[in-house]
This record gives structure tokens, C-alpha cells and sequence, in this order.
């Protein structure tokens, strides 16, 4: 009965909210999840596919934010549903890859407390039985990409990335994954593929939660 009691009050004080409509009841109601609902999109940057679950939308950035940027267990938790999806899909043509995370920069880990994708990524390598090769780094500071223009976003990335020392020479050959939350431009994942290949890994493909159907390439 005490737990019940704690439960309810709980629930009270801190009352849950659809992470699109806002209304109360459950993290993602049944008319949003609609946009919620993993699909194979399969887009391409240059000689890489990339495979994505969820439509980049207003709900998506909320539950995307809602993960990245507050830690909420249950945003966490469908961002890692759909990158499942997308790596479900992937590993039929391209099996026993590591993941290589996409790495997020130290201000941004220190903001949020956790390496959000490498988390994740750790995360759903387990239910896969992979490995994961944190091997990317920043090798300079990059601007904010949230409204920079396609040209500007490859500019602002170009010969951002590095492996880390300690993993120079010593994964030659291994085939890998990219792995995202988001693709827009594409322009952070063709940066990682360049800075892998380059180092001697063999990047089969790259796997994203979301896309932005209107602006990939």
C-alpha cells in the first residue's frame, strides 16, 4: 500500500506528458505514435546507405531532445527501438559489423553528463551481439549545424574528425557501422566515413533512429 501511495503521488507532482501533443497520460500517445512508427528509410551519401526507422517530425525532435538533452528514460528507450529497426535492416546485407558512434563534443558531454550516442550505441550492441569501436574524435572545434545550410555544414565539418591515437593502426581492415541519431544533410556522417576510411577501417554503411526525408541525399 505505501508504494501505491508513493506511486499515485508521484504521478501527481510530476505528471506525464505525450512527448508531441503535450497531452497527459502516457510518453507517446496512440495518435502520435503514428509518427512514431519504424519503417526502413534508406537514403545515401555518396557510396554509403544509410538506414534510418522514423521520419524526422516535430514529435521526433521532441523525443530526440527529450533523450539527448534531459536524459528521460522512456525518450531513451524509443530512440533505441528505432535504431534497432534500422540496424535490424542493415545487418541482413552487412552482418558482423562493430558500430562506430558518431562522437559528440566534450561541452555537449559535459552538459548532458553521458556521451549520449555512444551510450546508446553500447546500448543496442548488446541485443545484436557486436561490439563498439568508440574511435572518432574531434580534432578541432565545429559551430552549432542547427541552421547552417547544406554547403555550410560540410564546411563547418570538413577534417573535424580523427581516430584516436590509440586506435591508429591497430583495427586495419575491420568492417564497421556509423551509427547516428540523426541524419539531415548527411554531412556528419560523410565526415566520419572519410575519417574511417582514411584510418583503415572498411565502413559498410551507417544506421541513423531518425531522417529528414526532405533534406537527405
Amino acid at each position: 500500500m505505501p508504494m501505491q501511495i508513493f506511486s499515485e503521488l508521484k504521478y501527481l507532482l510530476f505528471p506525464t506528458r505525450c512527448f508531441g501533443c503535450r497531452e497527459l497520460g502516457y510518453s507517446i500517445c496512440s495518435q502520435c505514435r503514428q509518427q512514431w512508427n519504424p519503417h526502413l528509410y534508406q537514403s545515401r551519401i555518396t557510396n554509403l546507405a544509410i538506414y534510418s526507422s522514423i521520419p524526422y517530425s516535430p514529435i521526433a525532435k521532441n523525443i530526440l531532445l527529450a533523450a539527448k538533452e534531459q536524459s528521460v528514460k522512456s525518450a531513451d528507450q524509443l530512440v533505441r527501438s528505432a535504431l534497432k529497426a534500422s540496424l535490424q535492416e542493415l545487418f541482413q546485407r552487412h552482418p558482423s559489423c562493430a558500430l562506430v558512434p558518431i562522437p559528440s563534443g566534450a561541452s555537449a558531454n559535459r552538459r548532458r553528463g553521458r556521451d549520449f550516442v555512444n551510450e546508446t550505441a553500447n546500448s543496442v550492441a548488446k541485443d545484436f551481439g557486436v561490439a563498439v569501436l568508440p574511435v572518432l574524435e574531434h580534432q578541432r572545434s565545429i559551430r552549432d549545424q542547427s541552421k547552417l545550410d547544406i554547403a555550410s555544414r560540410r564546411q563547418n565539418l570538413a577534417m573535424a574528425f580523427s581516430i584516436k591515437p590509440q586506435f591508429r593502426g591497430n583495427y586495419s581492415g575491420e568492417n564497421v557501422v556509423i551509427l547516428d541519431d540523426l541524419v539531415t544533410t548527411g554531412a556528419t556522417i560523410g565526415e566520419a566515413n572519410r575519417a574511417l576510411t582514411r584510418g583503415g577501417f572498411k565502413v559498410q554503411a551507417a544506421a541513423t533512429a531518425c531522417v529528414a526525408l526532405r533534406r537527405r541525399e
